[in-house]
């Protein structure tokens, strides 16, 4: 594993010398069926022929965040691979009449911008997995490399309507604008579900869509059902597609987040690792996973890899600076949070992480002006009660946490335990964060790694509860 805060970018474009070998971008498919509300199913397609290619362990696939974000510039082909640090552009378009689907491809040297191989296929929408799979067997054939399966992708459908109401629901999800958004993306796998009950697809994304609405939206009292749903939804998806690593990746992620379960994720978390290393999301919540864990060399390496392959990604470099603080590197931290604002200036948790490091730094007043200018009011509260408390000014620290607990309350009990334990107060402290595990708030799943609970390591309290969720 690579040491040292630059050693996150050391997997970036030009730092090794150029792009990777056998390395493949897929940019967004063209929709061509002149109605822009078709645009999920191009956008869908585009992501599944790409999902098809990473599954291939001898291509490094680039991530769709990166692959769409370089594309939106305008650039030739040439200008788009040096970008991204790839060998090859994927491009093509997409066209529907009727039932029958034509897609068209096109494989482009990234060195030179001339065709490697282009092609146009002609199925019927039953086929589509079939067609998906073809493209990306061709791809490979074109790069003089062996698929390692004919396969088909597991977990698909031949229900027609059934997969396209997954994939408006994936591009719904993938939106993340709202609640609204995200309860639109459940009720579209609901239909695809309906549609066919045996598609494990849709389960799985079930799955994550509950827990994200849990995470992000939930009151305490409806915490539980939503994580139990999409526990059972997770546990449907594992049921009929044995070897789908999203479905192991969503029961993972909802034991952990949702039953605050570190060990019995941990069989999950792995299994979708082993299954899906060359998917960039994957990597990253397979690395957060393991951050929490105490496995710092798994989370590093899962990062690392991560970030080669979602370069322009926001969230990844979020990730990865997150990954830095738990494990007390704050200085190096910085900069891929830094680098995650420059990507996006309104991306949450990054600009309250960085004032997180400068505060434990002793950088007090860099440390305030981070918080203020964090946009969740979760940690900007959290951090500006911190941070004035330390600073001296008791009466605007006071000030600070009174809005997190009237604009917040029991969904923030995590963050005001960390409060009470940086102005020394345990035993409040402590309290707190009972409380929280009763709830079942998921801020305790950063209780073994976080910096801000440091001064109550030392509890016999924090200890039993350690021990409780065996993280002792």
């Amino acid at each position: 594993v690579l040491g040292g805060g630059g050693a996150l970018f050391a997997w970036r474009r030009g730092l090794f010398g150029g792009a990777m070998a056998d390395s493949i971008a897929v940019l967004p498919f063209k929709n061509l069926s002149g109605d822009p509300a078709q645009a999920y199913f191009s956008e869908g397609l585009t992501e599944e022929v790409r999902a098809a290619l990473s599954r291939n362990d001898a291509l490094q696939v680039l991530a769709a965040t990166s692959s769409n974000a370089a594309s939106a510039h305008g650039e030739d082909a040439v200008s788009i691979a040096s970008r991204l640090g790839v060998a090859y552009l994927l491009e093509g378009s997409i066209q529907r009449s009727n039932d029958i689907v034509r897609i068209s491809a096109d494989l482009t040297d990234g060195k030179t911008g001339f065709s490697r191989w282009s092609n146009t296929v002609d199925r019927k929408m039953t086929d589509i997995f079939a067609l998906q799979n073809a493209i990306a067997r061709m791809v490979a054939e074109a790069l003089s490399v062996q698929m390692a399966t004919a396969a088909p992708a597991p977990g698909g459908t031949t229900n027609v309507p059934a997969y396209e109401a997954f994939l408006r629901g994936r591009a719904l999800f993938n939106a993340a604008r709202d609640e609204a958004t995200d309860r639109a993306a459940l009720a579209q796998y609901d239909v695809a579900i309906t549609l066919d009950g045996n598609f494990a697809m849709a389960h799985a994304a079930r799955s994550r869509s509950l827990a994200a609405i849990a995470a992000e939206y939930a009151k305490a009292e409806e915490l539980h059902p939503l994580y139990d749903a999409a526990i059972a939804a997770a546990q449907r998806a594992i049921a009929l597609a044995p070897d789908l690593a999203e479905g192991h990746l969503a029961l993972g992620y909802a034991l952990f987040t949702g039953r605050l379960d570190v060990e019995g994720a941990r069989p999950s978390y792995d299994r979708a690792y082993a299954l899906g290393h060359g998917n960039a999301d994957i990597l990253v919540l397979f690395a957060l996973y393991c951050s929490r864990a105490k496995r710092g060399d798994d989370a590093r390496a899962a990062i690392l890899r991560a970030i080669a392959l979602d370069p322009l990604n926001p969230r990844t470099y979020r990730a990865a600076g997150s990954i830095d603080y738990a494990a007390r590197r704050y200085a190096a931290a910085i900069a891929p949070l830094d680098r995650a604002l420059a990507l996006n200036p309104e991306i949450s948790n990054a600009h309250a992480l960085i004032g997180n490091c400068l505060l434990l730094l002793g950088r007090l007043d860099e440390a305030r002006a981070a918080y203020a200018a964090e946009p969740h009011a979760l940690f900007q509260l959290s951090g500006l009660a911190i941070v004035e408390q330390r600073r001296g000014d008791k009466v605007a620290a006071k000030k600070y946490m009174d809005r997190l607990i009237a604009e917040l309350g029991d969904s923030a009990l995590y963050q005001q335990a960390e409060v009470l334990a940086q102005w020394g107060q345990a035993d409040a402290a402590l309290a707190t964060l009972e409380r929280a595990r009763a709830i079942g708030d998921s801020g305790l799943i950063y209780l073994s790694t976080d910096p801000m609970l440091d001064p109550l390591r030392r509890q016999p309290r924090f200890a039993r509860l350690l021990n409780a969720m065996r993280l002792g």
